[in-house]
């Protein structure tokens, strides 16, 4: 665990949606200038293309810069929305090997921390965003207190969610959206799930959508060799009556399996969350609705 300090440079890219100017980002930029750290911009940050913030080339561009350049301390991601999943095969896995530093984002930016930790074995931090965090002024403390923890290189325990099968569990933490994940199915970057606890959230879907995807996981490789299963938000997921609802959803995936599982865990969209470390070792307590964090 590597931890920042003040005065360390910290590079800001956009590898998913655009941002269009300054003002969308000003005050997430302020919180991290008042942490001590000095944000050094990517090329092409205020970039344009259709939805996202410039070319995947630029995109992976600014990515790989920031790795590559041995100043920099820490990678944030400026906003998510879409697009990071078309960047993954233009990102130099090996050079960035070389350079480990944490990718912080979230959402659609777990696609590109999947990746990360699968080829570079780079541990990121899932759950914050300038845009997102900081659209109404000012960020949860919730967010803010632990991505400090985390880039201050701090192990911490939480205590969240109800339990739906008890158990204990350790292993590698895959924190990332449902939809990213399985956006990620049969390509090179979709994470190994053999001895890892694997939590998961989603925004704005149909339950019956939820369902498949769901089901979907349950068929790629090793999918029952998971060590435990965490279920976050999943915000603004309805559906019509016959879908029935999210604890259907979640009690037909957890059949034919035998790991610990706890539901509605504070990670996902929603304001109050836990910024996590993707990729870091932690224990899941399924009884006491507990996950302690022990290194990244």
């Amino acid at each position: 665990m590597n931890s920042l300090k003040k005065g360390d440079k910290i590079a800001v890219v956009a590898p998913s949606g655009q941002i269009g100017d300054y003002e969308k980002i000003k005050n997430g930029m302020q919180y991290l200038e008042n942490l001590g750290f000095e944000p050094v911009f990517g090329r092409h940050v205020y970039a344009k293309k259709r939805y996202m913030a410039g070319t995947d080339q630029e995109r992976a561009n600014d990515v790989n810069a920031a790795f590559a350049d041995p100043k920099i301390k820490a990678v944030f991601c400026v906003r998510a929305a879409a697009g990071a999943t078309r960047i993954l095969r233009h990102v130099d896995y090996i050079k960035i090997r070389k350079n480990p530093k944490p990718l912080i984002g979230f959402c659609d930016n777990a696609a590109l921390q999947a990746a990360l930790f699968k080829k570079s074995k780079i541990v990121s931090y899932n759950g914050f965003l300038p845009t997102y965090d900081f659209k109404n002024g000012d960020a949860d403390s919730l967010v803010k207190e632990s991505l400090e923890k985390l880039l201050g290189g701090e192990t911490y325990s939480i205590h969240s969610g109800e339990k739906l099968r008890g158990g204990k569990a350790k292993g590698r933490l895959l924190c990332i959206n449902l939809s990213t994940l399985m956006y990620l199915a049969g390509t090179p970057y979709f994470p190994e799930l053999k001895g890892k606890i694997l939590l998961l959230e989603d925004v704005n879907e149909k339950i019956y959508k939820i369902d498949l995807m769901l089901q979907q996981l349950k068929q790629q490789p090793h999918f029952h060799q998971l060590n435990g299963v965490i279920f976050g938000q999943f915000t603004n997921c309805t559906g019509d009556e016959e879908d029935g609802t999210l604890e259907d959803c979640f009690e037909d995936f957890l059949q034919g399996t035998d790991f610990p599982a706890i539901k509605d865990f504070q990670f996902g969209h929603v304001a109050q969350r836990y910024v996590l470390p993707y990729g870091g070792r932690v224990k899941m307590l399924a009884d006491e609705s507990k996950l302690e964090i022990l290194n990244y």
